[in-house]
């Protein structure tokens, strides 16, 4: 990427749902992230509900992935959340198109996205990428996520990252 492209978001609506899905059946995305149908219906849901906040995200003018962002309140009783404070926040993200991976879209649009995020009372932001997708974890870690811990389930090894405050006001 190219350090003067900009990037925009706008939150998702029903008009995207053909683009998102599209994306979802890509391979680079349905590989991390699941069923495309299941993953769009989850995504409707959450427009419903407020629960989980998405965005599409643009560079320069071009549909260019997925962001969201959600509070630990509804992983509450999970043992890997309960260190958190309802106020802080996870993200999850995707990039739509296969010929934009590989080259820092990532990276830049989450270090776009975060300060909205940071614009509250959260002392620090999650991710928790699968241990095994080794290009999110690099691209978290160059965005500024650190990792902090890990824990194991049914699907695998997670691997939990966070951008605190401080480092990210530090590195801005």
């Amino acid at each position: 990427m190219q350090p003067d492209q900009t990037i925009a978001f706008v939150a998702v609506d029903a008009s995207h749902e053909p683009m998102l899905l599209g994306w979802l059946s890509q391979p680079h995305v349905r590989e991390w992230w699941g069923d495309p149908q299941d993953e769009l219906e989850l995504i409707r849901e959450d427009r419903t509900t407020g629960n989980t906040k998405g965005f599409i995200f643009f560079v320069d003018g071009e549909p260019a992935g997925y962001i969201q962002s959600w509070l630990p309140v509804q992983y509450e009783g999970d043992r890997w959340a309960k260190d958190l404070t309802p106020d802080t926040p996870g993200i999850d993200i995707f990039v739509g198109p296969a010929g934009m991976t590989g080259k820092g879209v990532a990276s830049k649009a989450i270090r776009a996205f975060v300060p909205q995020l940071f614009a509250g009372t959260a002392p620090r932001i999650i991710i928790d990428p699968d241990a095994r997708n080794t290009r999110a974890i690099k691209a978290y870690a160059k965005a500024g996520f650190t990792p902090y811990g890990e824990w194991n389930d049914s699907s695998g090894r997670t691997i939990l990252m966070e951008l605190t405050r401080t480092e990210f006001e530090r590195t801005r």
